[in-house]
């Protein structure tokens, strides 16, 4: 086994392939979403500086869904993280913040918002009527009372859908080589939404209070950078409905990051 999350576990099948086993329980539309995502995902790969998940093979055995996978190459950023300081350790986190604005391009030819690969997907033309009908979902999981028209009102409706990585994080995006090597973790998390939420998630991931190895001065990097690429104030907004988003995991005891959600969406 080389890796292990909440929806999966992956096991090294030899060199070039892994094998990718879902959760018992997983639901049979949930698993057969991601693999049709990735197929849809793959032209636009070639065009990235890096990998992502490739589907061989899929099916259902013993009771458990399974995809075969093109093996990627790397370690996790998280992981690399706690061995690097210095020129070293500030390049390999501006290559992380500059690889979140590939993302987007991803997804071509959506015409409506929402999520890619769920069962059950909230999806709608209007792009913030999706937000509100999403973060309500999430809300309601926690409990939390939170005014969302406002958040969603503060937040810039794009011209067409791209792709939104919700979940792009250190731990999800994996380094060879002093070099951002393959992203993963595509799946019920993936939206078609607006671009520029990839680099605030980017950044808002470096917060050492959800990323263990990340550092103040890697959180100071990232403000630095959501400056430069004029997203600092958008980046605010956002915050809010990731907050708002991301506070199902409550329901799931990841309390780093419901602790980090209560704490935005309690600020002025």
């Amino acid at each position: 086994m080389i890796g292990a999350g909440a929806e999966a576990q992956v096991f090294a099948l030899n060199d070039v392939s892994v094998l990718r086993v879902n959760r018992a329980g997983t639901d049979a539309q949930d698993a057969s979403a991601r693999v049709v995502l990735l197929d849809r995902l793959g032209p636009g790969a070639e065009r990235l500086s890096f990998d992502i998940p490739r589907v061989l093979d899929f099916g259902f055995e013993c009771g458990l869904y399974f995809t075969v996978e093109a093996r990627l190459s790397g370690t996790p950023l998280s992981a690399a993280l706690t061995q690097l300081d210095g020129p070293q350790r500030h390049d390999l986190v501006h290559q992380y913040l500059n690889a979140s604005t590939q993302l987007g391009d991803l997804l071509c030819g959506e015409t409506r918002y929402g999520e890619l690969a769920r069962n059950g997907a909230i999806r709608n033309s209007c792009f913030k009527t999706f937000l509100r009908e999403r973060a309500q979902e999430s809300l309601r999981v926690c409990d939390l009372h939170v005014d969302v028209d406002w958040i969603v009102d503060a937040i810039e409706a794009p011209d067409r859908p791209k792709l939104v990585h919700l979940d792009y994080c250190p731990s999800n995006v994996m380094c060879t080589d002093g070099t951002i090597s393959a992203v993963v973790d595509f799946g019920a998390t993936t939206i078609a939404g607006n671009a520029q939420f990839n680099p605030v998630i980017a950044a808002a991931f470096l917060n050492p209070s959800i990323t263990p190895s990340a550092s103040e001065k890697d959180q100071w990097q990232a403000k630095e950078w959501l400056q430069e690429c004029g997203l600092l104030e958008t980046g605010l907004s956002v915050q809010k409905w990731l907050a708002a988003y991301w506070s199902f995991c409550g329901e799931k005891e990841d309390l780093p990051l419901y602790q980090w959600c209560r704490d935005i969406l309690q600020s002025p």
